[in-house]
């Protein structure tokens, strides 16, 4: 059911297609949240049947027609007491790598170093296209303190990802020593 509200928060902001929620919920809550386009599609189609937002359809000569997304005041204020009234659950990690790190003591030392590299080499690349998106995002004096506050959280787990990584190769270079 979050990514209802992420969808309304996005809505909440301005008039958008779905398109544009399709790349903000990537750009913006790709650090937090995880969905695909079609979940996104579906869950834009729920929301307006629950009234949650509307659209308006533009017809377009040379491309597809487009539905330009906006929230009802109905949505606005379920939007509202979501995110004061709801509890908040504790956060999970949903994360493959930490499921790959359970069985390191069957890998021989080399893949479990070529491992690590491999993610300390995704990480740096997430950590460039975050800052450089954090950067741009500064740039247009954009005034959205949610959007710079998740996107310093991008920030911040990449680079304690990175370093983590990076303790985890030193603590198995000691122990390889021994």
């Amino acid at each position: 059911m979050s990514l209802r509200y992420a969808l309304l928060g996005i809505i909440s902001k301005r008039r958008v297609t779905g398109y544009d929620v399709v790349h903000i919920f990537k750009q913006q809550m790709v650090h937090f949240w995880g969905s695909t386009h079609s979940q996104i599609y579906t869950e834009l189609h729920k929301m307006e049947k629950d009234e949650l937002v509307d659209h308006e359809l533009v017809i377009q000569e040379s491309s597809p027609n487009k539905k330009i997304y906006s929230l009802t005041d109905k949505g606005r204020k379920e939007l509202i007491r979501w995110a004061v009234e709801e509890p908040l659950k504790s956060a999970k990690i949903k994360d493959e790598f930490l499921i790959k790190t359970t069985i390191f003591p069957i890998l021989t030392h080399k893949e479990v170093l070529t491992l690590l590299d491999e993610v300390i080499e995704r990480e740096r690349i997430t950590l460039e296209k975050t800052e450089a998106w954090r950067d741009h995002f500064k740039q247009e004096n954009k005034q959205d303190l949610g959007a710079l506050l998740t996107v310093e959280y991008g920030i911040r787990y990449a680079k304690m990802y990175i370093e983590w990584c990076q303790w985890a190769k030193q603590l198995i270079e000691e122990r390889s020593l021994h």
